[in-house]
């Protein structure tokens, strides 16, 4: 479960960068090219809170708005690579093969 203060930083970064952009007339290359859906803003959301959950329990400081521009790409790009680990998922056993070299 992501940290409550994590989901609303997140959706209030998210909000501004877009109505900032918006006011501005600026638009970066990415979102020139695409119009953000719902859908894809919520991964965003979920992307960037799952980052700022992240920074807040290791204590790390991030750029806020290099955060911002890229949970906007993966969003924009449907990327999957912060797809969350499911909880249920765990490590059963490892197996490891070490080869036998010879010393010559």
């Amino acid at each position: 479960m992501k940290h409550p203060n994590a989901v609303s930083l997140a959706k209030r970064l998210l909000d501004s960068h877009i109505k900032r952009q918006a006011i501005t007339g600026i638009e970066s290359e990415i979102e020139h090219l695409f119009k953000i859906t719902d859908e894809e803003l919520a991964w965003a959301e979920d992307i960037l809170a799952t980052h700022l959950d992240a920074c807040l329990k290791q204590g790390v400081h991030p750029d806020l708005g290099e955060a911002v521009e890229e949970a906007l790409a993966f969003a924009l790009r449907h990327e999957k690579a912060y797809e969350p680990i499911p909880i249920t998922a765990r490590w059963h056993y490892a197996l490891v093969v070490m080869e036998e070299r010879d010393a010559d």
